[in-house]
């Protein structure tokens, strides 16, 4: 029953890195996204952005699901490791932020 709330927890660190990543573009360009992958989709239309940040959680989160049915411990270090990483991530996008 953990797993669902670390999902959540997941998708809230997940929408705060989007909406920060497009603030951020919307002041400095899409040159501030350091993943190439992302940076183009940002170039192209942000709208691809968002498509592909909401398919990027939606399959880690099927993927996560479908672990825990299989070994729940080494799903919860996989949800666990995902959500200090977009912690770090969002601190990082926070401090950006601060300087704008």
């Amino acid at each position: 029953m953990y797993i669902f709330v670390l999902l959540g927890i997941l998708v809230i660190l997940h929408s705060i890195d989007t909406y920060l990543t497009l603030n951020t573009f919307s002041k400095k360009g899409f040159r501030v996204e350091e993943n190439p992958i992302l940076r183009d989709l940002l170039r192209d239309d942000f709208r691809k952005f968002i498509l592909f940040k909401t398919f990027d959680v939606a399959v880690l989160s099927i993927l996560v699901y479908w672990i825990n049915m299989r070994n729940e411990n080494f799903a919860y270090v996989l949800i666990g490791l995902c959500v200090l990483l977009y912690g770090y991530i969002d601190y990082k996008n926070f401090q950006v932020q601060s300087t704008l």
